[in-house]
């Protein structure tokens, strides 16, 4: 079971999908819950696991996945 608060999920999938985008938050949802399913074998480590992701996800797609997908063909989402 994973140690975040159901509030922050919520803002983790956000930053993840994409702030400003009306897609972003539900690519992101998939994301988190598919992340979790997939790591739950490591126990204590999913939350560790998960932050370290997160912070690359952060450093390398600054408006979340969909926002970058959607700058690069220069579109609104």
């Amino acid at each position: 079971m994973c140690t975040f608060s159901m509030s922050g999920e919520v803002v983790l999938m956000t930053l993840v999908g994409g702030l400003g985008t009306i897609y972003g938050p539900v690519v992101g949802a998939l994301i988190i819950v598919a992340m979790q399913n997939y790591l739950a074998g490591f126990g204590q480590w999913v939350t560790v696991i998960q932050g370290v992701i997160f912070v690359a996800c952060v450093l390398a797609f600054r408006r979340g996945i969909v926002g970058e997908i959607a700058h690069r063909l220069g579109k609104s989402l």
